[in-house]
């Protein structure tokens, strides 16, 4: 790595378990058992919540220098289909917890690694992996020099319309579970996540459940965990904040609608132990119902690796670079500080979210998605960054992909290592879990 594009990183490797512990010193400390025994499941999932330990891994290699904004955390489940505000379904990147400026292999290089990881989790065999791996990479190749070839105009809004994102796979596998998930993503709305979330209390207002630790409603936590105040103020002063750097077509909106109750609900793998408060919003029709999702805002898993230019605030580092990736974004993102200071960012609980789960596709149907994460990642690159040098690094996209692999499969071979040494952890006692 060149001196001006980050610091340079020690050869020996740091333990991989100080670097989980070091990210949760800020955490709920009461969730953590809950984050290491998901990271425990399967190498996969220890993968998806060890973003911090593979920063640290893609830090220590050569890259090109080519910097983009980076989604941070590009493994495949970290891609999926949400509502645009024009209420279409859409397929994007939609994670942006680690968001940070950075050369492009790194998103590249975790997509790949997940994909072999994925792969192995469907036992494929060391062939099939190679193949979805590198399927994966040469999509991004082939994709990003069209984008290279485009005005920037018909870059920047480029998208795979719906139907053609499903009735263009050419497996069969991939095709009928896609139909299957963008029909029941419409279904998930407000409304749904209240029903599933909510209940009505002595006087029929409704609350969330109180179902700790999942779900722990703020009215139900020791003032201690809220800096000494009440729920209702915590609650108004965090509002407030984040309501005063919406624009003035949102604040009306939100004006139209009163938050009656707010609760921590426990949310993935690595973002287990953050703060992520829930809010319910009533208007005056009985159908206008609202649900916000909160989630805590550190420091990018990156910014020690690579010195350039962030917003000090990490909730908007989040949403900038979420607007910055996506082809539409929520019109509810948007970010606050708590009354203990802590960083946060917002977005809507459920906005026709979905994604796929790796265990209802065959190879085929792995490679496709694979492929289809492939271009997403390089339209992202493109609207970031210098669409054009990166199309001519990369020049032959089955060359490349071949390289790629190559760190991929060592990555995954990491991960599978790693995750091992945190069950021992477990084992030992050193690591907490349920």
């Amino acid at each position: 790595m060149s001196s001006d594009l980050g610091r340079a990183m020690p050869i020996e490797r740091p333990d991989p378990l100080a670097l989980l512990e070091q990210q949760e010193a800020q955490r709920l400390p009461w969730l953590l058992p809950l984050r290491h025994s998901r990271m425990a499941e399967n190498p996969f999932a220890f993968f998806r919540g060890a973003a911090v330990v593979m920063a640290s891994d893609l830090a220590r290699q050569p890259h090109s220098g080519l910097m983009v904004q980076l989604c941070g955390d590009a493994h495949l489940l970290n891609f999926g289909f949400y509502g645009s505000p024009e209420r279409q379904l859409l397929f994007d990147i939609n994670d942006f917890d680690e968001t940070h400026p950075g050369p492009f292999e790194w998103d590249l290089q975790r997509l790949a690694a997940s994909m072999v990881l994925a792969a192995r989790s469907l036992g494929l065999s060391e062939k099939q992996q190679s193949r979805v791996a590198r399927r994966t990479v040469c999509a991004y190749g082939k994709a990003m020099a069209e984008f290279a070839a485009m005005s920037l105009m018909l870059m920047w809004s480029a998208q795979l319309p719906m139907k053609d994102l499903i009735d263009q796979r050419p497996s069969a596998n991939l095709r009928s579970y896609l139909a299957k998930v963008t029909a029941a993503a419409q279904s998930h709305d407000s409304r749904q996540a209240v029903r599933k979330l909510c209940e009505p209390d002595a006087s029929g207002t409704l609350r969330f459940r109180h179902q700790p630790p999942l779900i722990w409603r703020l009215d139900q936590l020791d003032e201690i965990w809220l800096g000494g105040l009440d729920w209702h103020t915590w609650m108004q002063e965090s509002y407030q904040t984040y309501l005063a750097d919406m624009s003035p077509n949102m604040q009306h909106l939100l004006s139209e609608f009163v938050c009656t109750d707010t609760a921590i609900k426990v949310v993935g793998v690595g973002s287990v132990g953050t703060h992520c408060p829930i809010l319910l919003f009533r208007g005056k029709h009985p159908d206008d119902m609202l649900v916000l999702q909160g989630k805590g805002a550190e420091l990018s898993v990156l910014a020690q690796y690579v010195d350039l230019p962030v917003p000090e605030h990490q909730g908007q580092r989040v949403v900038q670079g979420q607007r910055l990736l996506q082809r539409a974004s929520d019109i509810f993102l948007g970010w606050y500080t708590n009354p203990k200071g802590q960083h946060l960012y917002v977005r809507q609980f459920h906005d026709w979210k979905a994604s796929v789960d790796v265990g209802k596709i065959d190879a085929d149907g792995l490679r496709d998605y694979g492929i289809l994460c492939g271009w997403t990642l390089a339209h992202a690159h493109a609207r970031s960054g210098d669409r054009r040098a990166i199309a001519a690094h990369i020049d032959e996209p089955e060359v490349f992909a071949r390289g790629v692999l190559e760190q991929a499969l060592e990555l995954a071979e990491l991960a599978e290592q790693d995750h091992a040494l945190l069950l021992r952890g477990i084992a030992s006692g050193r690591i907490s879990s349920t």
